[in-house]
């Protein structure tokens, strides 16, 4: 329990926190070789969405490979977020990132600068308060300065205001060895660093409380026929337990189902 204290003070105090040997390296080496296979099978189909010559991203990988399901729950991130959210959190987006130059004539060149950005929400103008919700960055491969590591402004995820997209701030590298996971508020202004010619995986993951829009709906996107057979956890994190009813569902009317967050014993 100490060291998930230590992750809390860290990511409270300076945005960010490193847990190391989340994965090993033949496993990361299995899922960059996943996510190759799946990036040559979706140029292949001309499914060009996010994805640019310098930076390409896998939406959702689990859709087309069960293998990536395991990369959705972890018990050391579990135990530090149901600290500082709740028990309930869930995944509001999910892919797998690549910071590589890749020359393919259906691959876009738009958007290909890293931005300065927060993952985080606005009202008013202003910046939901940090602690919002989370970002893993689970890496693949080792991140370093040599190959486009994340770029962050330190303390920024105590700053309310957005940050300029091409802003010149004072910033650091986070640098890690592959099977880490950076975890960091969603707040802290960051960046991929530039593209090389060298892969540089991760699995991105945003975490928020239950009662946040996801950017997709699970459910739907994987049906329920195949929702079921997940585990609990899974399930949880994909929203299986906070989704609004809908005015009916096997012949329950919406009146005789109020909430919108609910246990598994009474869903469905």
């Amino acid at each position: 329990m100490s060291n998930i204290n230590r992750h809390v003070a860290e990511l409270k105090k300076n945005g960010f926190t490193i847990i190391k040997n989340v994965l090993s390296k033949k496993e990361c080496d299995l899922f960059v070789n996943r996510s190759n296979l799946l990036l040559n099978k979706l140029l292949k189909k001309k499914k060009t969405i996010v994805l640019y010559n310098n930076f390409q991203k896998l939406i959702c990988p689990f859709r087309s490979d069960k293998n990536f399901f395991r990369l959705l729950y972890f018990k050391t991130v579990d135990k530090i977020l149901t600290k500082l959210l709740d028990e309930n959190y869930v995944i509001i987006d999910q892919g797998v990132l690549n910071r590589r130059i890749l020359k393919n004539k259906f691959l876009n060149t738009l958007h290909d600068k890293p931005k300065w950005h927060t993952d985080s929400r606005y009202l008013g103008g202003k910046k939901i308060d940090k602690g919002f919700s989370y970002v893993a960055l689970l890496t693949l491969n080792d991140f370093t300065k040599e190959n486009g590591a994340t770029l962050y402004v330190p303390k920024s995820h105590l700053i309310r205001k957005k940050p300029k997209r091409y802003g010149n701030y004072k910033h650091k590298v986070i640098t890690c060895k592959k099977g880490s996971m950076i975890l960091f508020d969603s707040g802290l202004w960051h960046k991929g660093g530039e593209a090389t010619n060298e892969d540089r995986w991760s699995v991105s993951i945003i975490y928020g409380p239950w009662w946040m829009k996801p950017y997709w709906r699970f459910p739907d996107m994987l049906g329920m026929k195949r929702m079921k057979k997940l585990n609990y956890n899974i399930k949880k994190l994909l929203h299986y337990y906070s989704t609004p009813p809908m005015k009916e569902r096997n012949g329950k009317n919406a009146s005789e189902s109020i909430s919108t967050l609910t246990t598994p014993k009474s869903r469905y």
